[in-house]
């Protein structure tokens, strides 16, 4: 019976759980799933992670290739990231061409990205040759909050990552990775973490599971660093000032706490 409530009427069947400060799946109002974070779990990448989330799996990968700096340029390398959503994570997401929301988090991710390193450290040859980070997330099961998820993965992944040692042929001028060489660690200017609020009603509901995403009236998800500065924000509700005003406050106590995970995590590895 409760089943068929919760399918006929999922929002009034989550405001009976909210009345009593509580959410469907038993946690507290601003109670967030249990975090893992395991790391270096793809051999064959520079750098990768995986992060569980509750029911939430995301892998983050970090391949390099050469590549030709722009003329603008010329001794500054990329970074590129690509979120990925394949039809088995989710039966929401069709196969085909990249869902919506993939193609969105990955313009996300690309701006919050884009300064967390010194391109210039990715230079291989001045004006010729440059490392290009292929910066893959693939979500392996989406029971909601992927983004947050996709951030605290990347950033676990970036934090370690190793570069390669390179060689230049002398007859030809190309260069090589040279597998004997001593390898160089990416070094970052800042840890970025994401936290995510679903709005619903009047409640702000953090770490939001697939079925709260579903009836949210909207969102708000801010991005903090290591430094407790505020990277980047996204919002699709109209908040009040007090509210907005606590969920930071919220937001900035709940990035310290993946902050703190992510560099245990990090030592031990």
């Amino acid at each position: 019976m409760a089943d068929d409530f919760k399918i006929a009427q999922p929002k009034q069947y989550q405001r009976l759980f909210l009345k009593d400060d509580i959410r469907p799946d038993g946690r507290a109002l601003t109670g967030c799933r249990e975090v893992k974070i395991h790391v270096n779990t793809v051999s064959s990448a520079l750098g990768s992670a995986m992060v569980c989330c509750g029911n939430t799996r995301v892998i983050a990968g970090i391949k390099g290739r050469f590549a030709e700096p722009t003329i603008n340029n010329p001794s500054s390398g990329y970074l590129v990231p690509n979120m990925i959503l394949p039809m088995a994570c989710n039966t929401k997401y069709k196969p085909g061409y990249p869902a919506d929301s993939g193609v969105a988090m990955s313009n996300k991710l690309e701006t919050l990205m884009t300064d967390v390193t010194d391109l210039m450290e990715l230079c291989v040859v001045p004006g010729k040759v440059v490392w290009c980070l292929n910066l893959d997330i693939v979500c392996i099961n989406d029971d909601g909050n992927v983004l947050d998820a996709a951030v605290l993965a990347l950033s676990a992944a970036l934090n370690n990552c190793w570069l390669p040692a390179t060689h230049v042929i002398e007859e030809t001028g190309r260069v090589v990775v040279d597998p004997e060489g001593e390898k160089t660690k990416l070094e970052l200017k800042f840890i970025p973490i994401s936290v995510t609020l679903s709005v619903f009603d009047d409640q702000t509901l953090p770490d939001p599971s697939e079925d709260e995403e579903k009836i949210q009236c909207g969102s708000l998800t801010c991005c903090i660093d290591d430094q407790s500065k505020i990277r980047a924000m996204w919002s699709s509700a109209n908040l009040a000032d007090d509210v907005l005003s606590a969920a930071l406050i919220y937001v900035k106590k709940r990035a310290s706490v993946l902050l703190s995970v992510l560099q245990k995590v990090s030592k031990t590895s």
